[in-house]
This record gives structure tokens, C-alpha cells and sequence, in this order.
């Protein structure tokens, strides 16, 4: 998993405009003892690109190009073997910085973790990171709290609340400190970082549109910043009362499959995973619901976003769970046409359309969803 992670956070755009030139990365670790290497880990085009300094009387140095600015990692490397964060070790010495044109200069005592790295982005990141500081603190110390807890006692479920309640209390100090931010550095891209933090995985437009209005407008007409407002625009254009949007995904048996064949009937879209417990637990409800309301004119797509290396999982999870209205699955992405279409980023999600073709509600968990098909099919008869 933290490997998974290090290469999103490599392969993560930055939020600066892209101009191509040399970089010289020049670095100094002032108490090294013994012979060592330092390996620079960057990706171009989703390909790991390895480059190596030997450390000589403790100076090494990187010169190289690049289209603009960028995540890398830096690996300090004292006993031999280990050259880049696919093979890291728990206790590799590593550092993650921004690599750009210009000089960017790497001072260390002895551990390449704790490097201080100076350069414009790496002094506006520091900048940002030392405005969330006591916040981040706070939940880190919560966290380690958590962790320390006998499983006993986790599984109660005050302990739950208070935690659940202590973390809320510290994400809401958090998105102040951010707000602040963002009010304070209209000209900075990392404000559009801090504006993506506060806006979470599902995005409220009403709230986020006066925030993102405060940026730069260069900063807003940047490539990530028209990125961010097409996404907004499209969280807006799935409102309840708005027309659904169509889509074309294969069905279980690579058959194209769009919404708009079920024209005149009332759908539940069901965005799903094998691995999501909350969605399997979802499933009675929505068979129930199927049971219920199948001769009313209403049916199921349930519309999986597994990998296409889970395809035999997810088709257990089919047969184990009764799916047995429509199933729909890309093989080649978990990234289908469906859901970029309802911009899904946490599941379980679902909307169910009416059969006008209209979006008359969505986030239906429990029993909300026979709720709501009561209210839209029976109080029709």
C-alpha cells in the first residue's frame, strides 16, 4: 500500500505552469560516515525514471531536463541495493520534494529525510505545510491514539463516537486554517491544493464556487484550476431534478449497455465493488427493493468499478450477493465511461432516475431507497 501511495504522489500534477528548462539539484549531508549513493525517482509518462550520485566527501549533485515542475523522491542509500521506492524498505531514508528548473539546493546532517530543500516550489510547499502544522498534529496525535487502543475497546461503539467526534471537531480546524490560506495566497497554487481539501471527495458547488472565485486568475486558469471548475460544473449538472446523463458500459458478457435502453423505466444506479464492505451490505436493501418494485416498471444496473485483475472476485460477488438484474463492468478499466459520467469517487453511491430520464434522488443508503421508490411508484397508482 505505501507503495501504491508514493507513486500517486509522484505521478500527482503540480499546480504550477509548465515551463521546460535544466534543473541542478546540488546536495550536502554534512555528517554522512561511509561510502553512499543518493538515487533521484521521478515519472515521465507513468515510467519510473531512476537517476544515481555517488556521495563524495558528502556532496552530490543531479543536473538534468524537465517540461515543468514535478513530484520526485530523493533515496539516501548507506549499505547497497536499494535504488528505488519500489524495493524501500520500512526504514528507507527518503525525501519527497519538488523537482524544478533552476537550482534547488539539499542540505542534511546525516538522514536525507529531514533534508532541508530550498528552492521557489519547495519554499511555497514548507510555507504551506507549516500553516497546517498544529492542525496536522492534532490528528496525527489522534490517530496514534487511536492505533494504541485495544481492539476491545474500538469496538465499542462510544469509543467510536468520541472519536468520530474528536475528528470532526479537528477536520473542521482544519478547513478554517485552509480557508485562511486561501484567503491569504490568491496567488499561489498550493491555495488550489487547499481548496481541494476543503471541498472533500464530493464536491458542494454552492459552497466551493465563492472560494475558488477568491484565486488568481492565473492560478484559476491554469490547466489543474479549469480542471477543478469543469469538475464543479459537473457535480452541478447532477443535481436532483436534472437530467441524467447516458453512458455506454459493457454488461458481464462484453455487451454495450447505455442507460438510455431503459428509457420509460425507473432505475436505480448502483455504483459498487467487490471489495467495498459497505457495498455488499448495501445489497440486501437493493434486492429487497428489486423484490418489491421489479413488476412496477423499476429495475436495477448495478455498474461495478473492480480492477479488471479482480474480474473473477467480482463475479463471485455477483452470484454471492443475487445481483440478478443488470450487471455492468468494464474489463479493461475500473475507471468506466458510467462512472466518469456520475463522477463517483466514494461508493457506495446510486441515483435513481425516474422514468422520464430525470435524476429524482441519489445517496440512498438503507432503507431511504424503499422509502423513496414508495413515494415514486406507488403514490402513482
Amino acid at each position: 500500500m505505501k507503495k501504491i501511495t508514493i507513486l500517486a504522489l509522484l505521478c500527482c500534477p503540480v499546480f504550477i505552469k509548465a515551463q521546460p528548462g535544466t534543473y541542478i539539484v546540488t546536495g550536502r549531508i554534512s555528517k554522512l560516515d561511509g561510502p553512499a549513493k543518493v538515487y533521484l525517482n521521478k515519472v515521465i509518462n507513468r515510467e519510473l525514471v531512476v537517476d544515481s550520485a555517488e556521495v563524495h566527501n558528502g556532496l552530490f549533485r543531479f543536473e538534468g531536463t524537465l517540461d515543468g515542475p514535478m513530484r520526485a523522491m530523493l533515496i539516501l542509500d548507506t549499505h547497497g541495493g536499494i535504488s528505488d521506492f519500489v524495493q524501500l524498505p520500512a526504514n528507507a531514508d527518503t525525501r519527497l520534494f519538488y523537482l524544478e528548473k533552476g537550482t534547488i539546493k539539499v542540505q542534511a546532517r546525516e538522514h536525507i529525510s529531514k533534508a532541508r530543500i530550498t528552492s521557489p516550489t519547495n519554499e511555497l510547499e514548507a510555507g504551506y505545510d507549516e500553516a497546517l502544522r498544529s492542525v496536522n498534529k492534532s490528528i496525527d496525535q489522534i490517530t496514534k491514539s487511536y492505533n494504541k487502543t485495544p481492539a476491545s475497546i474500538k469496538a465499542q461503539k462510544d469509543f467510536q463516537q468520541k472519536l468520530n467526534q474528536r475528528y470532526a471537531v479537528a477536520f473542521e480546524a482544519k478547513k478554517l486554517l485552509l480557508q485562511k490560506y486561501i484567503a491569504e495566497n490568491p496567488n499561489s497554487y498550493f491555495s488550489l491544493l487547499a481548496l481541494e481539501d476543503v471541498a472533500g471527495v464530493q464536491i458542494n458547488p454552492d459552497q466551493i464556487e465563492p472560494l475558488f472565485q477568491k484565486l488568481s486568475a492565473e492560478v484559476r486558469n491554469s490547466a489543474e484550476g479549469k480542471s477543478f471548475a469543469e469538475e464543479m460544473n459537473r457535480i452541478r449538472s447532477l443535481a436532483v431534478g436534472s437530467d441524467a446523463p447516458d453512458f455506454e458500459v459493457p454488461d458481464m458478457n462484453g455487451k454495450p449497455v447505455r442507460l438510455s435502453d431503459f428509457k420509460g423505466k425507473t432505475v436505480l444506479l448502483d455504483f459498487w465493488a467487490s471489495w467495498c464492505e459497505p457495498c455488499r451490505r448495501q445489497h440486501q436493501y437493493v434486492r429487497e427493493a428489486y423484490k418489491q418494485f421489479k413488476d412496477k416498471n423499476f429495475t436495477v444496473i448495478s455498474i461495478a468499478l473492480d480492477p479488471p485483475a479482480d474480474r473473477s472476485y467480482l463475479i463471485q460477488a455477483i452470484r454471492e450477493d443475487s445481483l440478478v438484474w443488470t450487471n455492468l463492468a468494464d474489463p479493461a478499466t475500473d475507471k468506466n465511461q458510467a462512472a466518469k459520467a456520475y463522477s463517483i469517487k466514494l461508493l457506495p453511491q446510486n441515483y435513481l432516475i425516474d422514468s422520464t430520464g430525470m435524476i429524482f434522488n441519489k445517496d440512498l443508503h438503507g432503507e431511504s431507497l424503499q422509502q423513496q421508490l414508495n413515494s415514486l411508484l406507488l403514490h402513482k397508482e
